[in-house]
């Protein structure tokens, strides 16, 4: 119970009784006095009376007296029970009747709980009222003496005009509590029975007649009939879907994160669930394609020299450029300040780069000149015909090898400055010195083999675009994107790390992959593997000459193989559960999926893949690590073809007589999400119940909005506890969304949940 009685016109002592004294001033003279109710003071009962009690007295001869019961604030949807006793002298107590207060009953609210009988004249003898109290009727919770004293009030009331004033005005407390629960009807979070399935019905949810339970046999989460048979689902459980139904509002970050908290905790799941909204990498890589038409890239570039990029101060062609381009004073001067950066980062004369790379060389040159050091002797390369996608554009440049000591002293002099927009990192853990370059808005900062550090102000990382035969050549034309490694020229960047971190539980790739695969077996040619790989649910190679085929189709540069060895391979015939930490660290170093097959001298190799293998797809992880996004666009009339907008290879199959840029977003998977995906986390450990797993996936519906994918797969595969067992049960694409949905459709059969 809360709100206790305020203060008001009508009741201005507090009395309580606020009814009764209202209409008692209002009245004359010493009939005022007569009728107006007065306060008794409630104490708890002394030993030996019984726990709880609480005790009114009355110590003066009373003429016809009426004690009346006051509660002091608003009564909940439990209800409160009053048990009094009448105590004359030092009799024994007898019972009165029981003074129900209703729920919803409003604070103030008076109701008789005794009359004492009276003797000659009217005149009754000093008495006593013992009262106990229990919220949630008869049966329910018995209240504290104090909790009683905090809830209610005694009020004695003399005379006939006192008592004729009780009768008239008792009508009015109904009328109030009966109003107060109409409103409650309304009210999702006081409301019950049919009133909660009126609400249903406005919001196409009717009650459950089913519950859902784990199908062992099917592994997967089915529903059955709740019983005993024409049960439905309680109130609690219903309010809390409502609940969801009712309370969406426009999805931000900030409600969203609200919204998981206060509706989650409506079926008790007590760990926070927030709204993970980071984004992985997007690269991007650009290309120049004139397929059967050489001569027309070098005239376009040739243009866009002269028009478009900064030349360094000195050059006598990029002179002549600036000069020729009409342009207002001050964006002159401006340029003119930029050409003077370039020139001392000694930038090759024939070599300029693109405006926003010289911005960033210039603001470079400053940071360089407060910070005392230039870690960089000189830019290397600008823009270059036959530079590829790094250079081509002159979206980049080539820094030469940082030199320690320099790079050593701005580190020191960056730590000694305190600017927030600096925050220096030794070179044991940056050699390249990104710390700097990223500070300066260069966004790219890629370290090669040889020490030297590429740089853009673009996204493109190690993303690489190459084009053979070549990209004005005859068709076809084959363009091959890769994430060049300064370790390992081989394989692609998320491959090396795989690499790496299989080191760890000394596993070594495979030197020459294609030569395994040539000579590989079937699975099955080697005696109780194939039980071992099924109880992993692991692909294996059984045709291989279709895997080759298949396999034909992903670049070499994203798989690797490993040869487990023949003292491996028995111990994984033995016990499938030691590959169990190989695949977690792969799939944490980047692997999205794994294959098994058997080499020709019968040992188990698992070939790796950071794109999707043939048989696997993406098993280990919820999406490829690598998403290749190719798209064209042309400069003229006509653009070129790709034949496949897919994988890390495409192909021109046509010539065109027109200039075309095509270009490749690659999106590296890191543990984030992809551009317009957002996904509910939960920390580790965390397990979620199926009744919590559904209630969690219907509020994930309603707050994502339209053009947005929620990414549920970390939730599915690693916090839910199907069974009970406290261990989590990873549901498979088939069962992921084998749930019941809250609102339903027009069609669906009400009470029976709408399950996919």
């Amino acid at each position: 119970m809360t709100n206790p009685v305020p203060t008001s016109l009508l009741d201005p002592a507090g009395l309580g009784a606020g009814v009764l004294a209202a209409a008692a001033a209002e009245l004359i003279g010493p009939l005022s006095t007569a009728a107006t109710p007065r306060p008794l003071a409630l104490h708890a009962s002394p030993p030996p009376g019984p726990t709880g009690q609480a005790e009114a007295a009355v110590a003066v001869a009373t003429r016809q007296p009426l004690v009346l019961c006051t509660v002091l604030s608003d009564v909940d949807a439990q209800g409160l029970t009053i048990l009094p006793a009448l105590q004359s002298g030092n009799g024994q107590p007898q019972p009165l009747p029981v003074v129900t207060f209703a729920p919803h009953t409003a604070a103030g609210t008076a109701l008789v709980a005794a009359v004492p009988p009276a003797g000659k004249g009217d005149a009754v003898a000093p008495f006593s009222v013992l009262a106990r109290g229990l919220r949630g009727g008869r049966t329910g919770t018995g209240l504290s003496a104090a909790q009683l004293i905090a809830a209610v009030r005694f009020d004695l009331v003399e005379g006939v005009l006192g008592r004729l004033l009780t009768v008239l005005l008792d009508e009015k407390g109904r009328i109030r509590r009966t109003a107060r629960q109409i409103r409650a009807m309304r009210t999702l979070d006081v409301a019950s029975g049919n009133a909660l399935d009126r609400l249903g019905a406005d919001l196409s949810c009717p009650r459950f007649a089913d519950e859902l339970f784990w199908d062992a046999g099917r592994q997967s989460p089915a529903t059955r009939p709740l019983q005993p048979p024409g049960t439905r689902e309680d109130d609690a459980s219903y309010r809390a879907r409502l609940r969801v139904l009712r309370g969406v509002r426009l999805p931000g970050k900030p409600w969203i994160d609200s919204a998981l908290g206060g509706f989650l905790a409506d079926v008790g799941v007590a760990s926070p669930v927030t709204a993970d909204e980071s984004v992985d990498p997007q690269l991007i890589a650009l290309r120049l394609v004139a397929p059967g038409a050489p001569g027309k890239i070098p005239a376009l570039l040739n243009a866009i020299r002269r028009v478009h990029l900064i030349w360094p101060a000195g050059s006598t062609e990029g002179d002549d450029s600036h000069a020729n381009r009409l342009l207002p004073p001050d964006e002159v001067a401006r340029i003119d300040t930029l050409r003077a950066a370039l020139a001392t980062w000694q930038v090759e004369p024939f070599q300029p780069v693109a405006p926003a790379v010289a911005e960033a060389l210039t603001t470079l040159d400053r940071r360089c000149a407060q910070l005392g050091a230039r870690p960089w002797p000189r830019v290397l390369k600008g823009q270059d015909n036959a530079g590829g996608s790094r250079f081509e554009l002159g979206l980049g440049a080539l820094l030469a090898a940082p030199v320690a000591a320099q790079l050593d002293a701005a580190v020191t002099a960056a730590g000694q400055l305190k600017d927030p927009d600096l925050v220096p990192q030794p070179r044991a853990a940056d050699p390249a010195g990104a710390w700097l370059l990223r500070a300066c808005g260069l966004r790219t900062v890629e370290p090669g083999a040889d020490g030297t550090v590429f740089v853009s102000t673009a996204p493109m990382g190690p993303l690489v675009m190459d084009v053979e035969p070549d990209s004005d050549g005859d068709v076809p034309l084959t363009l091959t994107a890769r994430l060049v490694s300064a370790t390992d020229p081989e394989h692609d960047v998320p491959v090396v790390s795989v690499i790496t971190a299989l080191a760890g539980a000394q596993l070594t790739p495979v030197a020459n992959p294609a030569a395994v695969l040539a000579g590989a077996r079937p699975t099955t040619t080697v005696p109780g593997l194939d039980a071992a790989l099924d109880s992993r649910s692991l692909p294996k190679v059984t045709d291989v000459t279709a895997f080759t085929r298949e396999l034909g189709t992903v670049s070499p540069r994203d798989y690797v193989l490993f040869d487990l060895g023949a003292t491996r391979t028995a111990a994984v015939i033995a016990n499938s559960g030691v590959l169990s930490p190989v695949f977690t660290t792969a799939a944490d170093a980047g692997a999205s999926s794994v294959v098994a097959l058997v080499t020709g001298a019968g040992t188990l190799a698992l070939l790796f893949g950071v794109a999707g293998l043939p048989l696997a797809g993406s098993n280990l992880a919820g999406e490829h690590t690598l998403i290749h996004r190719w798209q064209v666009r042309g400069l003229g009339t006509q653009h070129a073809t790709l034949s496949s907008r897919r994988g890390s290879v495409v192909r021109i199959p046509v010539s065109n007589e027109g200039i075309s840029v095509v270009s490749c977003v690659l999106g590296q998977h890191s543990g984030a999400n992809n551009p317009y995906t957002w996904r509910p986390s939960l920390p580790d450990g965390a397990l979620l119940t199926l009744r919590q797993y559904e209630h969690l996936l219907n509020i994930v519906e309603l707050v994502t909005p339209a053009g947005v994918r929620a990414d549920t797969f970390a939730i599915r595969r690693r916090h839910l506890d199907v069974d009970g067992s406290g261990k989590s049960t990873g549901l498979t694409i088939a069962a992921a969304r084998a749930y019941r949905h809250y609102r339903l459709a027009p069609s669906a059969r009400a009470g029976q949940g709408e399950s996919s």
